[in-house]
């Protein structure tokens, strides 16, 4: 099989790292959008219409499945994706609301995206249905994905805007923080050293092993 991988930026490396390590028998074709890169602030529609352009490259590059490796454009244009794709299986990776409201102790979460991410009407949904008796801290963290974009690894800016945000949410009592873009598991590790009493939830696996069960599923 061929499956398609999408991000605006080198996020969806990572998780296409990961489904080709999973899968080594099965060609992964990963593409970004650096020409409209962040997707963050983006509108939906504009989204959506970028979108539509790489859908219709996987597909004639013959993916049969598309992994929509970024939360901005998962949570923005995945429905309208499978409406006007019916014949193509899409993966998408959204905010982690579900997971990191049963892995909470203290029952206060929060999620860390981009600004289209955290407006979405997809991460409300999710958070009323998943996240009714648990708080959620929502924290668009505005640059972040752009440092990660230029300079993949941590450095003093990045160390400056997790503080900016993250500070502010373990004063609250949040022990459990999701991350909702791809670009950000860049930075785990000194997310985990500056706040070791926190769990740093990553939802990329959980995308991989949809994508490995759907391969299953479609080869047997």
């Amino acid at each position: 099989m061929k499956i398609g991988v999408f991000d605006s930026g080198i996020g969806g490396k990572l998780i296409a790292a990961k489904i080709k390590h999973e899968l080594p028998d099965h060609k992964v074709v990963f593409r970004a959008d650096p020409e409209y890169f962040p997707y963050g602030n983006k509108s939906p529609q504009i989204i959506q219409n970028r979108l539509a352009i790489f859908v219709k490259k996987f597909i004639s590059l013959g993916c049969q499945i598309v992994v929509i490796a970024c939360n901005s454009a998962t949570t923005n244009a995945l429905d309208e994706l499978r409406q006007d794709f019916p014949n193509t299986i899409f993966v998408g990776i959204e905010p982690p609301i579900k997971p990191i409201a049963r892995l909470s102790k203290t029952k206060k979460v929060a999620i860390l995206g981009t600004q289209a991410t955290i407006k979405s009407l997809r991460r409300i949904y999710l958070q009323e249905r998943y996240a009714q008796k648990t708080e959620v801290f929502n924290a668009a963290c505005i640059g972040l994905a752009e440092l990660i974009e230029a300079h993949p690894h941590p450095n003093s800016d990045t160390k400056k805007i997790l503080q900016t945000y993250l500070q502010k949410i373990v004063d609250q009592g949040v022990d459990v923080v999701g991350l909702a873009c791809t670009h950000y598991p860049y930075l785990m590790k000194q997310m985990q050293n500056l706040y070791p009493y926190v769990t740093f939830y990553d939802p990329a696996d959980a995308v991989v092993a949809q994508v490995k069960r759907l391969v299953n599923k479609y080869n047997g």
